[in-house]
């Protein structure tokens, strides 16, 4: 019950201070008049007195209402006349303050002083700026001195810094130049090292330059000319080559360095190595079989051979002849010379020169298709038809060749 009480007591004295803030009470003499709002725009006014038992009265019906059962019940009319009295003393005691600090000033202002008060003022005036004065010198003094000490330290560490710094540049140069030094006596020395050649590899390719015994040497039929004469080309075997080497370098080294194949051929890289220094060639064979395979080895053996100078003087015999007489197409016919498929047959081109060169050369077509390659012309691949007409062309020159001799 004391709970509601309260909390209608709280919300009268908020509807008060509202009433009291709007400036809705007025005062007519002894008597005060508080204007409450209500709804739908109308202003209901009440009045505030002080009957004569001194108590505070108010025309409202909730004050008749309680006032009867409790004396110090004010209602929100007498609380709003209270706000609004307090509210105005407060203002005049707010406009009251500066007045009376102004009258003090100018009364202290204005009053006169005596000398003896002066002069004492005077004296502890002076006595403050001397101190004053003194302690700001203590301490201009000290901050100087400060100053002093950071600034000799920065000096000192700066020249601390630069001695490192000389120090350190100069240890870079000597390493500079050591390093120029001796980079230039590199240079220097491979200059002078690098055209030398040992004396002991200098002699080995003397001894090995020196012509074959013409005892080892072999002769087989080589290529034929345009003329369709066939010439013999001179070699040597490749144990022959190894026997030389083993003679003349014992410490030589023999290495396969790549096999290639090539269609129906297979390439091979060797290399030969003397006294460090090695040299490559390349043999050919055909790969359809281990006898090709070792043939092209044997081959890259004995060219790798010729480069360091054994039995140059048979190659180069024989480039000779080639380039003054000219050879002619050789003629390697396929070891298979079917075709294999309908795009690798041979073309009615190549059948057309076929037979005129047949005829030319007074020969069957068919019966020489037989005798070289095994089978007919229509079934030759375009690789057999290609080489079949380069050996009827070679047929061909040997039958002008005799119909010359015999005119």
């Amino acid at each position: 019950m004391s709970t509601a009480t309260d909390r209608k007591a709280i919300m009268r004295d908020k509807r008060a201070q509202g009433i009291a803030a709007m400036g809705l009470v007025t005062r007519d003499g002894d008597r005060f008049s508080v204007a409450t709002p209500s709804l739908r725009g109308r202003t209901a006014k009440y009045e505030v007195w002080r009957d004569e038992a001194g108590k505070v009265r108010c025309s409202c019906l909730e004050f008749e209402e309680n006032a009867s059962n409790d004396q110090t019940f004010r209602c929100e009319h007498i609380l709003a006349v209270k706000h609004s009295l307090l509210a105005k003393n407060s203002e005049a005691v707010t406009k009251q303050k500066p007045e009376a600090s102004i009258n003090v000033t100018s009364e202290t202002a204005t009053a006169p002083k005596l000398n003896a008060d002066a002069s004492e003022e005077r004296e502890t005036t002076a006595k403050a700026e001397i101190k004053s004065s003194e302690r700001e010198q203590n301490e201009t003094a000290e901050t100087k001195t400060v100053e002093t000490v950071k600034a000799s330290n920065v000096r000192s560490l700066a020249k601390h810094t630069n001695i490192e710094e000389q120090e350190m540049n100069k240890k870079q140069d000597k390493i500079a130049i050591a390093k120029a030094t001796e980079n230039e006596e590199l240079a220097l020395t491979a200059d002078v090292v690098a055209p030398v050649v040992p004396l002991a590899f200098t002699n080995t390719l003397r001894a090995l330059k020196q012509q074959v015994d013409p005892n080892v040497i072999k002769t087989r039929e080589g290529w034929k000319d345009r003329q369709g004469n066939m010439h013999m080309v001179e070699y040597v075997e490749w144990h022959t080559v190894a026997d030389i080497l083993d003679r003349v370098a014992p410490t030589w080294q023999h290495a396969v360095r790549n096999v290639t194949q090539i269609g129906d051929m297979v390439a091979v890289t060797a290399a030969i190595t003397i006294d460090g220094v090695t040299r490559e060639g390349v043999g050919t064979g055909t790969a359809e079989s281990e006898m090709g395979i070792k043939k092209a080895e044997h081959d890259a053996l004995k060219r790798a051979a010729v480069k360091f100078g054994i039995a140059r003087e048979l190659y180069q015999r024989e480039s000779e002849v080639i380039e003054k007489e000219g050879a002619a197409p050789q003629s390697e016919f396929p070891r298979d010379p079917l075709a294999k498929s309908m795009a690798d047959l041979v073309t009615p081109k190549q059948l057309g020169m076929i037979r005129a060169l047949a005829r030319e050369a007074g020969v069957d077509v068919e019966e020489e298709c037989q005798s070289t390659l095994r089978c007919k012309t229509d079934e030759l691949s375009k690789r057999a038809a290609s080489a079949f007409i380069d050996h009827l062309k070679g047929l061909q020159q040997e039958a002008a060749a005799g119909m010359r001799r015999a005119s």
